[in-house]
């Protein structure tokens, strides 16, 4: 007794220094993680994730990366064991099909709850064997020839948006074109998914607090970055005892996918759904679910084909209003780039070529140069602005050209940002530069088919390898009809062109202020 007597006293008369010398442990354990301590990075950054925590919240965590990479080169230690990946070689590794390098807990940060429950999507699920199951049987009805059928929900909703910004051409009213672009992409996914528009272009405003849901999400990942010290998610929010003592929160996505579900289920009770399928030459997202259910009900039950919901309201809206700004900003901010494309539309629409809403095909087929502006504006801003997450498998990573050996459990990824930003993307790549998409003066058409295929590859804009997005096509769909048809139907200029938009990087980079105005160019007849 004496003897623990003593080190209670002990402990109490030297706690402080006991405890300095518990974090210069930990620090130094940190420091010296086996393979990452091989990498240059931040000084802080190698002994705690807080030094990312920290950057992260800052809102602009890929122009800190982005000057780290210029500074040390391909490889920079983020944290303790987390590497960030600029070397192509890695890249091909880390995101290969059958690679073995999973989803981190990062992404379970952003499954939402339902009924207190966080629900695993095709995007937030770590389990590789899970996410290849629930894949399997609904992954015809995101392919590009399937998405093709959807035109029509696209043109409906294209109606309704010019209708609503004839409003600003009329009042002679300056539009905040970046919300408006928002609404947009989230009533497309509500009549792709559920026949249904969501209400955002009619009410004008946010419907049911669902983009304020998707931005808190996205900001309690994102910033103040919780996804960079996964553990405290399970504090906070995911917390077992809290959802006892709140009785099993839902948000404002989870409720509102939850009731088109569950309406759809009671009108099959009801024979309407034979009745839909019968009268209607176009199936939406929802109804191609339930008929996964019938087809494959060992995989697919109720639970599933809400999760199916979930996932397009949450990928389906943010990133695809974020890639439509980006497109429309750098266009307006570049007079020369926006010409070119005014006239190619213009001759085309004269020569018939095109027609207004443009349709998929027309835009793959006859207009080369909106290609190049579309995919120069995603390698500029793809929407995702933090590291794509993966753990290392057993075996480790060599990593290649000079890297050292990283053990199995460290985190490593590659952010699109940065990848957008190579040398293999020619000069100026900080430039937005249309041209660099298509044939330079004396390329031969081998050899630019070549160039152009080596940025395809290195292209992270929607993921890679088996992870890659699969509503990519429904973005891509979404892109290339409304950008041409937007600048078929109106002059837009930027209200006060010197003036740079504001961006946030709360895992997806939003921006915001984008103030237009609008006139008619006198062809909307063409949409009646």
């Amino acid at each position: 007794m004496a003897a623990v007597s003593d080190s209670i006293v002990f402990i109490g008369q030297n706690i402080t220094t006991i405890l300095l010398l518990v974090f210069v442990l930990h620090f130094t354990r940190n420091y010296l993680t086996s393979g990452v301590s091989a990498i240059p990075g931040p000084f802080l950054a190698k002994i705690s994730n807080i030094w990312r925590f920290v950057d992260v919240a800052k809102g602009h965590a890929e122009v800190t990366l982005l000057k780290l990479h210029r500074k040390y080169g391909d490889y920079v230690r983020l944290g303790p064991n987390v590497v960030s990946v600029r070397d192509l070689d890695a890249v091909k590794i880390i995101y290969g099909i059958n690679q073995g390098y999973n989803k981190t807990d990062f992404y379970k940060v952003q499954q939402q709850l339902a009924k207190g429950k966080p629900t695993p999507t095709l995007f937030t699920t770590t389990d590789e064997e899970f996410h290849a199951a629930i894949k399997r049987p609904i992954s015809s009805a995101y392919s590009m020839s399937t998405l093709t059928e959807f035109e029509p929900f696209v043109d409906k909703t294209i109606h309704t948006f010019f209708k609503r910004l004839d409003e600003f051409v009329d009042d002679h009213k300056v539009c905040d074109i970046a919300t408006w672009l928002q609404y947009y992409a989230f009533d497309v996914i509500g009549e792709l998914t559920f026949s249904k528009s969501l209400g955002f272009l009619e009410k004008g405003s946010d419907v049911d607090g669902i983009i304020a849901a998707l931005e808190a999400m996205l900001s309690y990942s994102g910033k103040p970055k919780i996804g960079q010290i996964p553990w405290l998610d399970y504090l906070f929010i995911k917390n077992p005892l809290r959802g006892i003592i709140q009785g099993g929160s839902t948000g404002a996505v989870a409720r509102f996918a939850r009731a088109r579900l569950d309406e759809r289920l009671q009108e099959s009770k009801l024979g309407a759904v034979e009745k839909e399928n019968s009268g209607s030459p176009q199936r939406d997202f929802l109804a191609r679910f339930l008929e996964a259910k019938n087809l494959h009900p060992n995989i697919v039950n109720d639970n599933q084909v809400f999760s199916y919901t979930i996932s397009n309201m949450n990928a389906g809206s943010d990133t695809t209003a974020i890639s439509l700004r980006a497109v429309l900003y750098y266009t307006l901010k570049n007079p020369q780039a926006a010409s070119k494309l005014q006239n190619e539309l213009d001759t085309a629409l004269k020569e018939e070529r095109i027609t207004l809403p443009v349709s998929w095909k027309q835009s793959q087929e006859q207009l080369p140069y909106l290609d190049a502006v579309i995919k120069e504006a995603l390698r500029l801003h793809p929407a995702v602005g933090l590291l794509l997450e993966r753990k290392v498998p057993q075996g480790g990573l060599q990593l290649p050209n000079g890297g050292p050996y990283l053990p199995a459990g460290t985190i490593v990824g590659a952010n699109p940002w940065i990848i957008h930003r190579h040398a293999l993307f020619g000069e100026h790549v900080d430039s937005f530069r249309p041209e660099r998409w298509l044939p330079a003066n004396g390329e031969s058409g081998p050899a630019f088919q070549s160039r152009k295929q080596k940025m395809l590859r290195a292209t992270l804009t929607f993921g890679a390898g088996s992870r890659t997005c699969i509503g990519k096509n429904i973005s891509l769909l979404e892109i290339y009809k409304l950008i041409p048809s937007l600048f078929l139907a109106y002059d837009i200029r930027l209200k006060n062109p010197k003036k740079e938009w504001e961006t946030t990087n709360a895992w997806f980079v939003r921006q915001t202020g984008i103030d237009v105005l609008l006139a008619r160019r006198g062809l909307q007849e063409e949409l009646h």
